[in-house]
């Protein structure tokens, strides 16, 4: 076969680009390429059941090409859709839900439409960076860091942060963290992978935070940063997760506790530092929140204790573990609440959330494909999906958070 292929673009695949479908030949996948698109590309590589091409020339273009506002854009790995309007974006977020379901065998009435995000750009409260000579680094798309002057995701305090970042000379470390609120003007510095920390004198309002044999050492002792999402303040400590994109959190929240409706006994599982738990707590539910990373279970106590919460406790842990004991224990749950890390709960913590002792599973998960895997194996006894809202946390990206209700069968009503 010649490596120059003219081909049609029929649809967008998650990770993958545009994708060619045609009688009589393997799919081709065109990074870069959009639906409606007639290409020229060249084989990058032939496997069994597929082509993957790198992008020559777009002949023909999609009505919703638009100009990528990034001038790494097609060189950084990082927002592969840029060149696709907001709107669209939204449609093949769904229909990658949508697909990832339907080969799953999970049966479901309807996936709504997803909500979209307040912010399509300057959003992220956090971005990391490896160091390149130096100075920050974003990866390619399947290649090797290289240095950039800006990102334009980062939120505005963030973008100030990184200009100090541009001052010094980072040979000392290996990766960078900034991050910041634009809510409510805090910013941290945190590094990775070096051995000898120094000052940021040009800004005093910057916290530095170093990783020093597998703990956080800060600058100023002891400080953190703080975000407001849900209505409630977080203390954010170096080194853990909290939601990257402020607007939009609000919005996930507010899914979750409408699913959550009038329950008043929940079980917050991957709990984090309580962005679930807490404004559900405020709301008058008790909550137990479960999280493995103690600096996180720390921040969630400590926010509780700074917005007047009593009502949620904070226990670190294994949530393997604690539904394991919880099921043993006979302990009920009106709504179980998780939000596993990308690559989802997995065969055994699936198979052991759909003996727990509760009405209602609440499922966030940011990977369609992994939480797919997940819903067939909880839905294959006793529980039945009920809503799924797809929200866009990560715009530009061909990423999509989603929030799904799973009901016992015996608690729906014919």
């Amino acid at each position: 076969m010649d490596n120059i292929l003219t081909v049609v673009i029929t649809a967008l695949g998650n990770d993958v680009g545009g994708i060619s479908s045609a009688e009589g030949r393997k799919t081709v996948f065109v990074r870069g390429a959009l639906p409606g698109e007639t290409v020229r590309c060249r084989m990058s590589s032939e496997k069994k059941t597929r082509i993957e091409a790198e992008l020559l020339e777009v002949i023909e273009s999609s009505p919703h090409r638009i100009t990528p506002f990034c001038e790494y854009f097609g060189k950084c790995g990082g927002c592969s859709l840029q060149h696709l309007s907001y709107s669209q974006q939204l449609i093949w977020k769904r229909n990658w839900i949508e697909k990832s379901f339907s080969r799953a065998g999970i049966s479901f009435s309807t996936i709504e439409d997803v909500v979209p995000s307040p912010q399509t750009t300057g959003y992220r409260n956090k971005v990391s960076f490896d160091v390149v000579e130096g100075r920050p680094g974003l990866h390619r798309f399947k290649g090797n860091p290289f240095p950039v002057n800006e990102c334009p995701l980062l939120n505005h305090r963030g973008r100030q942060e990184f200009r100090l970042l541009q001052k010094v000379n980072l040979g000392h470390c290996a990766r960078v963290s900034v991050r910041a609120s634009d809510r409510t003007g805090s910013a941290m510095l945190e590094f990775r992978g070096g051995s000898a920390p120094f000052s940021l004198a040009q800004d005093s309002s910057v916290i530095t935070a170093w990783e020093v044999s597998g703990k956080w050492v800060t600058e100023p002792e002891g400080c953190e940063i703080t975000e407001q999402v849900g209505g409630c303040t977080f203390p954010i400590r170096p080194g853990t997760f909290f939601q990257v994109n402020p607007g939009c959190a609000d919005r996930l929240i507010s899914t979750v506790v409408s699913f959550c409706g009038d329950d008043t006994n929940i079980l917050d599982l991957y709990g984090g530092s309580g962005a679930f738990a807490l404004p559900l707590a405020a709301s008058g539910a008790k909550v137990v929140s479960v999280e493995i990373n103690p600096d996180s279970s720390i921040s969630g106590r400590k926010a509780a204790e700074m917005n007047g919460v009593d009502s949620t406790s904070f226990i670190t842990g294994s949530a393997r573990q604690f539904i394991t004991d919880s099921t043993k224990s006979g302990k009920s749950w009106d709504t179980v609440i998780v939000d596993p890390p990308r690559a989802g709960l997995g065969i055994r913590i699936s198979r052991l959330l759909r003996k727990i002792n509760s009405r209602k599973i609440i499922y966030v998960s940011c990977n369609p494909f992994s939480l797919a895997r997940d819903l067939r194996i909880i839905t294959e006894r006793d529980w039945t999906v009920q809503k799924v809202q797809p929200i866009d946390m990560f715009p530009q990206t061909d990423h999509i958070e989603t929030v799904v209700l799973l009901e016992r069968k015996e608690n729906i009503c014919p």
